[in-house]
């Protein structure tokens, strides 16, 4: 019985093989299946701040949601990332932690779970480099980078800082534009490989000095970056600004001072068409746009740029003449999206830059522009519709302070400032902006340590909201 029994079972194992081998040539090899998704919301912010010697950092998160959400924050250095840490930001909340901004490449990567919070940055230079540098950190790592925002003119050392957050080597060449000369691609920008969960900082200075208005493009050929340029100016403080993932056909950016001198700067990036009959292959396309100066007052041509042609390949600054609460729309008429970046003079030492925002939104997320007591807070609020905005603004206070709101209205087509009164009673408190009516655009701009001496000035830029609407 117990032979029989046994040849029975290797007649069915037999069996079991031949029917297998049968079905497999049938039906082909099975794909292995992927994991199984997760159910909670993830969210990844970039913050390519750098810094320097004694520099103080802040990375902001702000919770405008219902729910508590978890946050890994890792700090990059140049041959790799610090040990990560985690911190739980309650609703309606924000939390500030302090970060290293010793170096010039330092940069903070955050990494959001079970729901949306916002990030954003400022660093505060110490020494002989007084000045803060505020803007938003990025949602999107890009494979083709831009920005209009350097400058290597007298007294200026600009640095870009590029981050890897991820797994793999990212490779990438860097490539400048100025206003009168060829692209500008040395050997030392080529073919550049940063390690994964590393961030170095490039001085432009050391190949294109002397360029009041500089353009920079990165092409990521493998992995994905995050960057942006950070500035400092003797006399004229620290700028520090988020790289675009791509050229846009518009960029909206306000500023807030006294009456003053701006610079608006813009990059055209290489774009390539149909070229002429006689020139086959493709030809690079330059770009023609308009710039209008929004304020108060009636709409009207931002240092007259009515109708400005700029060549492909290039980038050049404009001087704009701004009073107060101001915004400069630049929109593209014909040929090549752009890339642009607004400086403005502060009313100290330090001025501000912002590369500004491509399109309104109904909500917003402002992160704080306030370096220290004494303190000028302000936010910005542009309505680029044609009908009356209604717009409330609400504090996302640090846990265990009370929050507070305010509403106001922005005629068509005009720039208003929230009121002075309410934004001195939330301090340095991240603000959740939403409007009811057109789409809008924020900006935070602060001043601060004014008895000081210094009167440190900051522009950042709000984030909108995933998921609301928004409008080109």
């Amino acid at each position: 019985m117990r032979a029989r029994g046994q040849g029975l079972l290797t007649l069915l194992v037999v069996g079991a093989v031949a029917l297998g081998a049968v079905s497999f040539e049938r039906l082909g090899a099975r794909e292995p299946s992927g994991p199984v998704p997760g159910t909670a919301d993830s969210f990844i912010w970039l913050c390519p701040h750098g810094g320097g010697s004694a520099y103080e950092g802040t990375v902001f998160l702000a919770n405008p949601g219902e729910d508590d959400v978890l946050v890994r924050v890792t700090e990059l250095r140049l041959r790799g990332s610090a040990s990560s840490s985690q911190v739980t930001v309650p609703a309606r909340t924000q939390v500030s932690l302090e970060v290293d901004a010793s170096r010039r490449s330092s940069s903070t990567f955050v990494e959001a779970f079970g729901g949306w919070v916002a990030a954003g940055w400022l660093i505060r230079g110490a020494e002989e480099e007084l000045g803060i540098g505020a803007e938003p950190c990025s949602a999107d790592a890009g494979t083709d980078l831009v920005s209009a925002a350097a400058t290597t003119g007298e007294g200026d050392q600009t640095y870009l800082v590029v981050m890897n957050p991820f797994a793999s080597d990212a490779v990438f060449d860097v490539a400048l534009l100025t206003a009168d000369r060829a692209p500008v691609r040395d050997s030392e920008l080529t073919d550049v490989t940063l390690q994964p969960g590393a961030s170095q900082a490039v001085r432009l200075n050391a190949f294109a000095q002397g360029e009041q208005g500089l353009g920079v493009t990165i092409d990521v050929s493998s992995g994905k970056l995050a960057a942006s340029t950070l500035v400092v100016s003797d006399g004229r403080g620290i700028g520090s600004v988020i790289a675009s993932s791509a050229p846009s056909d518009r960029r909206l950016m306000l500023t807030s001072t006294g009456s003053g001198r701006s610079m608006l700067a813009v990059a055209v990036p290489t774009v390539t068409g149909e070229s002429d009959a006689d020139q086959p292959g493709d030809a690079a396309i330059g770009s023609t746009f308009a710039a209008t100066l929004r304020s108060a007052g009636a709409p009207q041509p931002a240092g007259g740029l009515a109708e400005q042609t700029q060549a492909p390949e290039s980038a050049a600054q404009y001087a704009v003449t701004t009073t107060g609460p101001s915004a400069v729309d630049v929109v593209v008429q014909d040929g090549a999206p752009i890339a642009a970046a607004l400086r403005t003079a502060g009313v100290g030492k330090d001025g501000g830059a912002t590369a500004g925002t491509v399109a309104p939104a109904t909500s917003w997320v402002v992160t704080p522009t306030v370096a220290g007591a004494p303190a000028r807070p302000g936010l910005l609020v542009l309505n680029a519709g044609r009908s009356q905005a209604t717009v409330g603004v609400s504090s996302i206070p640090r846990e265990g302070d009370g929050s507070a709101d305010t509403a106001i209205t922005v005629p068509p087509g005009s720039v208003a400032e929230v009121p002075r009164e309410f934004l001195d009673t939330v301090g340095d408190a991240a603000l959740l902006v939403t409007s009811s009516g057109e789409p809008v655009v924020v900006l935070g701009a602060s001043m601060s340590l004014g008895n000081e001496g210094r009167a440190l000035f900051g522009l950042a830029a709000g984030v909108p909201i995933p998921g609301r609407e928004t409008t080109t």
